[in-house]
């Protein structure tokens, strides 16, 4: 864009010299000096549309080159990633190519091994199994004629013993000749059936007690779960989650129990995860029991309204579960 400027300064020229002037009287000559002031004024007219249109040309042809840089590494950029892709694709092919044949020639010489393996093993084992039958057809020959001479040893073994001890062998046969006289009469038939009876009726009564101790036994195994279960889940409705610094109340049974000789036994119960923490429970207990009077009308009326303070103080909300801990507070301590 062409424009123009007016610059303007003060010039200050400095002169010196000589004049000689004729000789009208004297003659001779005068020197001067001094300094001159001017002020310099100059216009400037630029003009640049020469230059303005040569930018612009040279603008377009930036933009041009600018496209021309673009379209040239898109193109580049997809050639590059077309031949990314046909050589990867190549190197892939050509991997898994190698590997399958690597693993058919492979698998080409694991089935002649094993089908050289599986002949050898057939031609043992029916050499196994001819072997097999001719041992046992030798074991029974060699078995049968063993079994044949220990017989005849056994047999004439008998025949001399008989003969040596004929007349033990005489006596036992008489005293199992009487024995199966006395075993076959009337009686022996009553007392077997008398101790068949009687050892049939202590086995069904053996039995009947047996069956009923297992279900005393499973009674009792079932109350103890059951109140277990019922003593868990109303703990586990009755856990109230703490801040930290709250007072916290634990379950506590305290028994004293005296006999007819004026012993007194004292037992206290707590929880066995607080045992460890509660040693001298028991003590402390005992003592301040035995400082307190027995519960009257009106101790039962400040217990019960300590004890709604309480349940108002650490049970503030209104919810289902919250009622519903309050209820069975109340109902426990009624009971």
């Amino acid at each position: 864009m062409s424009y123009s400027r007016r610059f303007s300064r003060t010039v200050s020229v400095h002169y010196s010299g000589t004049v000689s002037y004729p000789a009208s009287q004297t003659g001779g000559s005068v020197s001067y000096s001094g300094t001159a002031h001017e002020l310099v004024e100059v216009d400037v007219h630029v003009d640049t549309g020469a230059f303005d249109a040569s930018v612009a040309h040279c603008n377009n042809s930036v933009s041009g080159l600018t496209a021309s840089v673009g379209a040239m590494n898109a193109a580049q950029c997809l050639a590059i990633r077309q031949n990314a892709d046909k050589i990867s694709k190549s190197i892939i092919d050509g991997f898994f190519s190698t590997v399958r044949t690597d693993l058919r020639t492979q698998k080409a010489e694991l089935e002649q091994a094993i089908d050289a393996k599986l002949l050898l093993l057939r031609q043992q084992a029916q050499t196994l199994q001819e072997k097999q039958q001719q041992m046992e057809e030798d074991y029974a020959r060699t078995s049968a004629r063993y079994q044949k001479i220990f017989n005849d040893l056994n047999n004439e073994l008998s025949i001399r013993i008989h003969e040596i001890d004929q007349p033990v062998f005489k006596l036992v046969g008489d005293v199992d000749e009487q024995s199966d006289r006395m075993l076959h009469t009337e009686m022996i038939q009553t007392a077997v059936t008398m101790s068949k009876e009687s050892s049939l009726l202590e086995a069904q009564i053996s039995a009947a007690l047996m069956k009923r101790h297992a279900l005393q036994a499973m009674e009792q195994a079932q109350q103890f779960l059951e109140s277990k279960a019922r003593t868990e889940k109303t703990m586990q409705e009755t856990d109230i989650d703490g801040e930290g610094s709250d007072t916290y109340l634990i379950p506590v049974c305290y028994m004293k129990t005296e006999s007819e000789n004026q012993q007194v036994e004292r037992r206290c119960v707590i929880p066995q995860e607080l045992s460890a923490s509660c040693s001298g429970l028991e003590e402390s207990l005992s003592s301040r029991l035995e400082q307190m009077p027995l519960s009257t009308s009106e101790g039962a009326e400040q217990l019960n309204s300590y004890l709604q303070l309480e349940i108002a103080k650490n049970i503030p909300q209104n919810d289902t579960h919250s009622e519903r801990v309050k209820k069975l507070i109340n109902q426990m301590f009624n009971q």
